[in-house]
């Protein structure tokens, strides 16, 4: 999930992901108005919705979007409250001004923003009295421009094909995309892009061809610059290569969207455009800045050309060069690369000192706003957030992990950045900084042991940081505690562990809610049903501790089947939906409730089962009708079907790749010993590494997420399936294949805690790969998981994804951990499905074993 979507679950103050109570904030004027005698109001997080007695409801159809500012809100929504009851038009309007700047925000859905009010006509006369009528009363009024809707004449209204009531479906991947109704009758996804296009069957009404036409005309004039390709969008605006129509020389145009794009403190893109203007014109002639081209106005949009900077952003140099980051890593590595890093510190010091100097703050240091040049040099890019030395303002604009304080202001931003960069260099987890002082502490041990650096890097990146306290209204954790205790590794230290991590999730517990149990991932809030599912919610957490041996209060178990009979609209998947709940249940020794929710999974039909995957598609159906003893010789069949050969379609890995359904066929072949269900698996695993680049496959990109030996989408589930394989076909490149992505596992630095993605799944592989609990590659992963804790109200909780909260379900927080520790040092048989396939199946839990 997109970084911003958390952002939008953090609550100021308290420690878990959320949901951020936006009837809190202060609403517009209409927002607590009843509705009307005979209408009907509803609302949600966002809107308020009016809905008139009209005699014809629509499904879809040519709907009016008004777009507004903080500054006019007010005033237009009065307009819009007035004429819509007047004339007895649907309605609904965002709910706060709070709300408004979310979705007009930098990172908003640039499909979506700009909507402030929508209008839903019942026919296209209607549609055409409301736009002549409306746009008479609006005309003058300033609004983002809405890039996915036509533009009505010059003011605040818009006109978009659309759904007038929600309808969903799932993709492939588990997804809810929003849909419309083609002419046949399908359900076909409705896209909702940055750009004007009805679906082909909705053809515009008369009313629109003036509009129509204007948009047509509205092209750039007399630009000097021809836009070549695009390679960075926000709500705000584009990056795009461009040439100069006057020289040939290929540069970098930079767009600016008046009105959108609003950062924290309410400025829009331009303002940052100009800001960066500013930098590079006051910074002109430093070896480090680029040479500003142009700047200038075209069709209502600012636009910035700058030189163009060969090179590669320092992150994925960083990603690329450093010997922590892979396997197979010799001192001479280590020496060779912290020669090369510090050449780069050296200068990105010296830069930021000049820039000082001419009295520029850049404002937003990170490795992806400094290229590096194919002869080692650098330059900085993107300077939005720069600001003036002399004013001791605060940071604007920061990414994950390089986040200044609040007291920090001027030039200590910048110094306090530098530091950050000086460890992320050697150590890309400074997301972990603002859980306390001893994290700092633990990443420069990290890197004084691994790397060569001088004797008082130490200290220099120690003063860079500063003493600030540190972020606890973006952490939601005091200002002073102590650091963590944690043991040294090993078996002995297991029974204490699970004792102290069992507590600590055991006192996040909030039965009283109907949402979720125990607190975890956003995906609660975002996915149907995702507080009570098996990845994020209680039946996962459930499930684990009664896995691990620790206590499961039967009035949780209760809740879990409770809120499970209660769910509207489930999917059927076995992370996200009633297979894993049922499989929860069963393991938790209430077979009749799994058995009921296993009935209800069953009867979806399968071509309505998103996908292949373990995690929302046919593999977990498929898995779990196999575990209680049911037929799935028709999942099989289906899933053989959508299997993907070449490399093109889902990401590889255990949750949403091929691997997931080798998982399932090996356990089919297992039981029947038929050559085609190996052969099929073979051919999924195989797909899935060449997409990975491992063995004869082409090595994946940089960036890409299965790169990463994780558990979800990289080469640790991969890693557990190929050796699944290996007892079955012990081909010699298989096996050479499996011994690699083994060394990856337990060699590479891993940043976060997480099961799905983080230490806790590499720990997890590295047991079902024969490691045993004295292995000092596990011992490594036990000892750095104290990285990822924190104490919390006496008890100990892990950092979940995006380092912004904690996290107790069983994908991203402490369950997971609590599970992978259960199975490294306690021999637990890790996650359902990937114990060896010689067990015995029986509905009954009781007569579950393993054959050993």
């Amino acid at each position: 999930m997109e970084f911003i979507q958390y952002l939008q679950h953090c609550p100021p103050g308290e420690p878990f992901y959320d949901i951020v109570e936006q009837s809190a904030a202060a609403g517009f004027t209409h927002t607590g108005t009843p509705a009307p005698a005979d209408w009907k109001r509803d609302e949600n997080t966002d809107w308020i919705i009016f809905n008139a007695p009209v005699d014809r409801i629509q499904r879809q159809g040519w709907k009016v979007h008004i777009s507004a500012t903080p500054e006019n809100a007010e005033r237009i929504l009065t307009a819009v409250w007035d004429y819509c009851v007047a004339h007895r038009v649907s309605f609904k309007f965002l709910r706060s001004e709070a709300v408004l700047r979310r979705r007009n925000g930098k990172y908003a859905d640039r499909g979506a923003a700009g909507k402030f009010a929508t209008l839903y006509p019942c026919d296209d006369e209607e549609l055409e009295r409301i736009l002549h009528e409306l746009g008479d009363l609006l005309d003058g009024e300033r609004g983002p421009h809405i890039l996915s809707d036509l533009r009505w004449r010059s003011g605040p209204l818009y006109v978009r094909y659309g759904a007038f009531i929600e309808r969903t479906i799932q993709n492939e991947y588990g997804e809810t995309v929003y849909c419309l109704e083609d002419p046949q009758g399908r359900l076909v996804p409705d896209v909702r892009g940055p750009s004007f296009r009805p679906p082909p069957w909705a053809e515009p009404p008369a009313c629109l061809a003036e509009a129509l036409a204007a948009r047509n005309r509205g092209t750039l004039q007399d630009f000097p610059f021809r836009a070549t390709k695009a390679f960075h969008f926000s709500n705000g605006g584009g990056v795009y290569y461009a040439t100069d129509t006057r020289s040939g020389e290929v540069l970098v145009l930079k767009e600016a969207r008046p009105l959108a794009g609003l950062d924290q403190d309410g400025h829009d893109a331009v303002a940052r455009l100009e800001r960066e203007h500013w930098a590079l014109e006051r910074l002109a002639g430093l070896p480090w800045i680029p040479r500003l081209i142009d700047y200038r106005i075209g069709h209502e949009h600012y636009f910035l050309a700058r030189e163009h900077v060969e090179g590669e952003p320092l992150g994925r140099e960083i990603a690329r060069r450093n010997p922590i980051l892979r396997p197979d890593r010799s001192a001479a590595d280590f020496a060779s690369y912290t020669t090369w890093a510090l050449h780069i510190l050296r200068q990105v010091d010296e830069a930021v000192a000049a820039m000082h100097e001419r009295g520029v703050v850049f404002g937003d240091l990170h490795p992806a706003n400094i290229l590096v040049r194919a002869d080692d040099t650098i330059a900085f890019i993107d300077m939005e957030g720069a600001m003036e030395a002399d004013k001791d303002l605060v940071q604007t604009m920061a990414a994950p992990g390089f986040v200044a304080p609040p007291s920090y202001t001027g030039v200590a931003v910048d110094r306090f950045g530098l530091g950050c960069i000086r460890l992320a260099v050697f150590c890309p987890m400074t997301a972990l900084l603002p859980w306390g002082a001893d994290k700092g502490d633990q990443l420069l041990d990290l890197i004084t042991t691994y790397f060569p650096v001088p004797p008082d890097f130490a200290e220099q990146v120690r003063r860079d940081l500063g003493s600030a306290p540190h972020w606890t209204e973006l952490v939601g954790q005091p200002a002073e505690r102590p650091p963590l205790t944690w043991p040294e590794p090993g078996a002995a230290a297991w029974p204490g562990l699970r004792t102290a991590i069992a507590d600590g999730i055991a006192a996040t517990a909030t039965p009283e809610r109907a949402d979720r149990l125990f607190p975890g991932d956003i995906a609660q809030f975002l996915t149907p049903g995702g507080g009570v599912a098996f990845a994020h919610g209680a039946a996962g957490v459930l499930w684990a501790l009664g896995e691990a041996g620790a206590d499961v209060p039967a009035e949780q178990v209760d809740w879990l089947v409770r809120r499970s009979r209660e769910l509207t609209g489930a999917r059927p998947g076995f992370y996200d939906g009633l297979c894993g709940i049922a499989f929860a249940l069963d393991r938790l020794g209430r077979t009749a409730e799994a058995l009921e929710t296993l009935d209800r999974a069953a009867a979806t039909p399968l071509d309505q089962v998103p996908g292949m995957g373990l995690y929302s598609g046919l593999t977990g159906v498929g898995l779990t009708l196999h575990h209680f003893g049911r037929d799935c010789g028709a999942v099989a069949e289906r899933l053989i079907e959508r299997l993907p050969l070449k490399t093109e379609g889902p990401p590889p890995g255990l949750m949403h790749g091929a691997s997931g359904a080798a998982l399932l066929l090996l356990r089919l072949y297992a039981d029947t010993r038929e050559p085609a269900l190996l052969r099929h698996a073979e051919a999924a695993l195989r797909r899935d590494l060449a997409v990975m680049g491992v063995g004869s496959g082409a090595p994946a990109p940089i960036g890409a997420p299965w790169r990463e030996p994780a558990l979800a989408m990289g080469g640790a589930g991969v890693a557990m399936v190929l050796r699944l394989m290996i007892e079955h076909y012990p081909d010699p490149e298989l096996l050479e294949v499996l011994d690699d992505l083994h060394r990856a596992v337990a060699d590479h630095v891993v940043t976060g805690a997480g099961l799905f993605t983080g230490r806790a799944g590499a720990m997890l592989a590295l047991a079902r790969l024969g490691e045993r609990p004295d292995s000092p590659r596990l011992a490594r992963h036990l000892t750095h998981l104290a990285w990822h804790g924190v104490p919390h109200d006496g008890h100990v909780a892990f950092i979940g994804e995006q380092a912004l909260r904690l996290s107790a379900d069983l994908a991203t927080g402490a369950a997971g951990v609590l599970l992978a520790l259960h199975t490294a040092l306690g021999d637990g048989p890790g996650l359902p499905f990937l114990q060896s396939p010689l067990t015995c199946h029986d509905t009954s839990t009781s007569t579950q074993r393993e054959i050993r």
